[in-house]
This record gives structure tokens, sequence and C-alpha cells, in this order.
């Protein structure tokens, strides 16, 4: 089956009509992809079906742009049925999601940008998020190499931890003593003992 026409131009934005049965939920995206279109422009253009103007693909641009209060916007019209529209609408709205981050590239992506003076702001991420992205929490677990069929972790944890994890740490391995008997290899109060031997091996690991 060919591909249908496809044909680019400016468009009123009143000419356009959103869908109105539209599932997907963007009003909390308006205001950041306003910034982005008020930044960078119109990376992509609004999709839309040729026979009666219904929005496709693009209700957020569309709504950022009347924030914005532009006049006109970029339009592919698509020759589609109802029903095909109405198909990649949800199409391209549950596809977006598919993706995933590499979080090490995301990192060294920003950390560069950042470095060579770039104002990250409007990129998508929040203060809070960039933060996270361009510095990993302090408390990530660091794993050496096992020897074959070692248990992991056990003799080899190495942690980041602050002043309260140790202490609740520490709190926990009291509480494991207290249960008693402590240090039996039997299977008596093996939990206290099993939690003890947590305990002992983190604050180990730690220089505890």
């Amino acid at each position: 089956m060919p591909a249908p026409d496809i044909v680019g131009e400016w468009v009123p934005v009143g000419d356009l009509v959103p869908w109105d049965q539209n599932p997907r939920d963007n009003d909390q995206s308006v205001d950041e992809v306003a910034g982005s279109i008020k930044r960078f422009g119109f990376a992509a253009p609004i999709i839309a079906r040729r026979a009666d103007s219904m929005v496709i693909a693009g209700h957020t641009r569309l709504k950022a742009a009347q924030r914005l209060g532009i006049n006109k916007v970029p339009v592919r019209w698509m020759d589609l049925d109802p029903a095909e529209a109405r198909m990649l609408a949800l199409a391209d709205n549950k596809l977006n999601e598919r993706a995933d981050w590499d979080d090490d590239l995301l990192s060294g992506v920003l950390a560069q940008l950042q470095e060579d003076g770039a104002d990250l702001e409007g990129l998508g991420w929040d203060p809070d998020e960039l933060e996270d992205v361009l510095s990993p929490e302090a408390g990530d677990d660091v794993w050496g190499n096992l020897p074959e069929g070692e248990h992991p972790g056990i003799g080899q944890m190495a942690f980041i931890v602050t002043d309260d994890q140790r202490d609740l740490v520490e709190r926990a391995l009291a509480a494991a003593k207290a249960m008693g008997p402590y240090g039996d290899t039997g299977n008596e109060n093996s939990n206290g003992n099993a939690l003890a031997r947590v305990a002992e091996l983190f604050l180990g690991s730690v220089g505890g």
C-alpha cells in the first residue's frame, strides 16, 4: 500500500480542529513545549487530516503555539480516513513511550553542554532532574568483580553512605544482637543472625 500524500504548509491555528476524543492528557507539558518553541522554533510540524483539518499529532505543539500567541503553525496534511487518523494519533503517542534513555550517554551529553556554557533550561528536564542526571546519588552501589560462584556482594561491597545511613545500620545490628542467640550457625533465630551478618558486612565495607 503506497504511503499517503504528505504536503506541508503554514496554517492559521484557528483552521485546525483538535481531536475531541484525544485520550492523551498533555496540559502539564504545554509550558515546556512553549518554551522549546520559543527557543528553537518548530522542530516538527503538526500532523492533520486534510479532509476535516483534524489534528492527528501535535496537540501539545498547537496549544503551546496558542499560548505564545503564534498565528500560524507548520502543518503536514495527510490523506487518511477517520479510522486511520485516529489509529495514527494513538500510535504516535504510544510509540513515543517505547524509547528509554541511556543514562551514561545522557549524562555525558548534558555535562558537555553545561561545560560549553549552554543553557539547559527548556530541554524538558526540571532543575531537580538535571541535578540527578548530572550528579548521580552518592548512595549508588559500587560493585567489584566477584569470583565465580561467590554470592553477589559478600565481602565485595563498596558504598558511599551518609551518617544517617550508618546510624540506621548500627541500630539494626544492635537490634539483631538483642534477638539472640547471636553468632550460632544453627537455624534457631536465623533471621536475627542473618540481619546481624548483613549489618556487619555493610559496616565493614564502609570502614565501620
